[in-house]
Parts: C-alpha cells; sequence; structure tokens
C-alpha cells in the first residue's frame, strides 16, 4: 500500500508544482537577478519550506510538494527547494517532473550532491542507466565519502555492462521463458515430492491441476504465517495467469452487471500483509465482486513473491472478476533495480 499522503487531496493537482501560478518559477532564472527577491518573500519562502518539511515527516509527500512550490513563487532561486520538491515528486513517482527540479537545482548550484544523487536515482526509475552513471560518478566526485553513491554507481555500471552484453550477444528470437517451463514440467523436473507435506493444488477429473476457494484460502493463511508453497503449484498459478492475461487486449472494456460490485486497489510493491488489510476492507473476489488491481504489485516489499501469487492465483480463480492493470514496476529492467527478481531468486 502506498505511503503517500493519507489526507483528502481533492484539491492536490496531479502534477505538484506544475500549475500556472509557479510558471514563473519554472522558466528561464538566467533572466532574472537574485538579488530582486526580497527580504520579505524569502521570509516567506523559508516559512512555506518548513511547512513543507513539516508535511514530509508525515509523509504527506503531495501535499509537501505545493509547499516547496509555494515557497519557489516567493523565492526561485533556493535551490534547496528544487532539490526537495524533487524528492517528494521521487516518492510520488514522477520521476519526470524530479528530474526536471534536481536540474534546476543543479544550475542554480552546480556542487549540489543531493540534486546529482537525486537526478540519477530518477533515471534509474525511468530505465535510463547511462545518464544515472554520469550523475553518481559526479555525486562520487563531490562526496568521495558517500557509500551509498559508490553502491549505486557500481551496481549501475555492472547494469549498463550488462545490457550492453546481452545486446551484443542477441541472436534470432529465443524460446520464451513460459514455453521452457512448461518443456521442464513435461519432463519432469518440477515434480511435487512425496515428501511435501505443505497445501496441495486440487486437480479435476483429467488430472490437471485446477484452483478452488479452499486452497486459496490456504495458500493465504500460509503466506501469513511466513510458509511458502511448492513451487510446482506456484509454476501452475503463474502459467494459469499467463494464459488467462496474454488473450486480453491491453485495454479491456468490462461493464458492471446488475448487482456486481468493484473495488481498486492501488500499489501494493510487494507489502503482503498491506495487501490483505485492503482485500480485509473491500472484500474477496467474488461472482458478486469485481476487483481491480491497478499495478506496482512487486518491488521494494519484502513480500513481493506472496502479492503476486496471491493475485495471479485469483485471476485464475475468477478470470472475469479479478483484473491486473500493469504498472510501471511490471517490467524486467525496474524489477532488476527495485530488488522483485533478486527477492524471486533467493
Amino acid at each position: 500500500m502506498s505511503s503517500q499522503s493519507s489526507k483528502a487531496s481533492d484539491s492536490t493537482p496531479q502534477s505538484p508544482a506544475s500549475t500556472s501560478t509557479t510558471l514563473a518559477a519554472m522558466g528561464d532564472l538566467s533572466l532574472k537577478d537574485p538579488a530582486s527577491v526580497s527580504e520579505k518573500d524569502k521570509t516567506e519562502a523559508a516559512r512555506l519550506k518548513d511547512e513543507g518539511n513539516a508535511e514530509f515527516k508525515k509523509n504527506h509527500f503531495a501535499e509537501a510538494a505545493l509547499k516547496y512550490s509555494e515557497a519557489l513563487e516567493h523565492n526561485p532561486f533556493d535551490a534547496t527547494l528544487y532539490c526537495n520538491r524533487a524528492y517528494m515528486r521521487m516518492k510520488i513517482e514522477q520521476h519526470g517532473y524530479a528530474i526536471d527540479d534536481a536540474t534546476k537545482a543543479i544550475a542554480l548550484d552546480p556542487k549540489y550532491v543531493k540534486a546529482y544523487y537525486r537526478r540519477a536515482v530518477c533515471y534509474l526509475s525511468i530505465l535510463k542507466p547511462q545518464q544515472a552513471v554520469a550523475d553518481f560518478k559526479k555525486t562520487v566526485q563531490l562526496d568521495p565519502k558517500n557509500v551509498n553513491a559508490k553502491t549505486q554507481l557500481d551496481a549501475t555500471v555492472k547494469l549498463v555492462r550488462r545490457i550492453e552484453f546481452e545486446k551484443a550477444i542477441e541472436v534470432g528470437e529465443e524460446e520464451s521463458s513460459v514455453t521452457r517451463c512448461r518443456d521442464i514440467i513435461a519432463q519432469g523436473g518440477c515434480d511435487v515430492d512425496a515428501s511435501y507435506t505443505g497445501i496441495k493444488l486440487p486437480t479435476n477429473a483429467d488430472g490437471k491441476y485446477t484452483i478452488d476457494q479452499a486452497f486459496m484460502d490456504s495458500m493465504i493463511a500460509a503466506f501469513k504465517d511466513g510458509k511458502s508453497i511448492h513451487r510446482r503449484y506456484a509454476w501452475e498459478i503463474v502459467l494459469a495467469s499467463w494464459d488467462l492475461l496474454s488473450k486480453e487486449e491491453s485495454l479491456v472494456n468490462f461493464e458492471l452487471e446488475e448487482g456486481v460490485e468493484c473495488d481498486i486497489i492501488g500499489d501494493t510493491h510487494g507489502q503482503f500483509y498491506d495487501l490483505i488489510h485492503l482485500l480485509s476492507l473491500t472484500g474477496p473476489p467474488s461472482e458478486k465482486h469485481c476487483l481491480v488491481f491497478n499495478g506496482d504489485f512487486v518491488d521494494r516489499g519484502s513480500w513481493s513473491v506472496e502479492v503476486a501469487l496471491t493475485l495471479f492465483a485469483y485471476k485464475w480463480l475468477y478470470p472475469n472478476r479479478v483484473f491486473l492493470n500493469r504498472g510501471n514496476h511490471e517490467t524486467k529492467d525496474m524489477n532488476k533495480v527495485y530488488g522483485f527478481e533478486g527477492y524471486v531468486k533467493f
């Protein structure tokens, strides 16, 4: 569940601080004179900055961004305000806007370490590791003792090299991972051991694996207790959901039937217990209850596999009542940067 502001946000713009009242602050600062900012405006900007900092401490990131924007109307030459707003925009995943703010901060203060670091992280988030490397290098150059920047630089350089290597050896069309997995299963490479004592996925009259509500309940209970399911069952869930999702259009039109309710659940980011809490509020999917999961299921959180398997299993159980939108974290490169790939391998 996202940690973004819990306040009512009806009046909060989609893109904090990009409203017409702040366009002046976003203009070409080189055409203006910093000396033109009065002491009164500087004082008011500082007050609004403090209010923004207070909102940030409460995890009200969008509100904090707005406060920094108001401060910039009074003092558009304060690099800290741009850098702070960049961080808030990072928090609410407005990475393009965050890059703009960090760039503005750097223009005002070419030695602003945090601005380079935050812009680098944003470049990683939008899958531009080459640009991230340049900013991480600048961060380390300005702050040689910055351990986080050194670690990120090393990891990003390795990522760039791996991407370049894979491009260099790429030949023809590879066999899909789905095909490879099915071949392994068909060859007996993922059979359930006789010693396995965990919950079991049911089979139909033809001996093929299927799913029912009893298995769903048992799997969720097992995950809540920190247990896992057999990898064969995990693959059956993934492959069954893949079969269903691959047949859907990229934009699914769905009309609610009379008597059917629909709830939408936003980013879960690997927070399994948050997901279970949300389901306790909305109720689980059923023939009378449709659920739309609005992307960003994995990364960051420590239970991404459990979240993914739960959502995929619900899709298998209720294919016409559960819909999974693809977020920016449902991509290979994002999963490498933000932890899901490593968690799966672990």
